[in-house]
């Protein structure tokens, strides 16, 4: 019973870590490329800087935080699956 618990801890434990590196990178990652393509840098704080809008910054966080969402949902479906294979 104890070893069953300490497994299930272990999956939910990989399982979040997991998704929580993937979307780092994945963030990062993004930047890269759209400051790549658009050859600029990422829109950090618009009060701060004055060439870039809050359009703008809000659409960046709407495109980085949907596609990080996703494909963290994904990662972390992956990893469960994978995990009850081996456990």
């Amino acid at each position: 019973m104890e070893s069953e618990k300490y497994k299930h801890e272990l999956k939910v434990f990989l399982t979040n870590g997991s998704a929580i590196l993937s979307a780092y990178i994945i963030k990062r990652v993004t930047e890269v490329i759209l400051e790549s393509v658009f050859n600029k840098p990422v829109p950090d704080n618009p009060e701060e800087d004055e060439e870039t809008g809050w359009i703008e910054a809000i659409g960046w966080a709407a495109f980085t935080g949907a596609l990080a969402g996703a494909l963290k949902l994904i990662i972390k479906r992956g990893t469960k699956i994978s995990l009850e294979k081996i456990m």
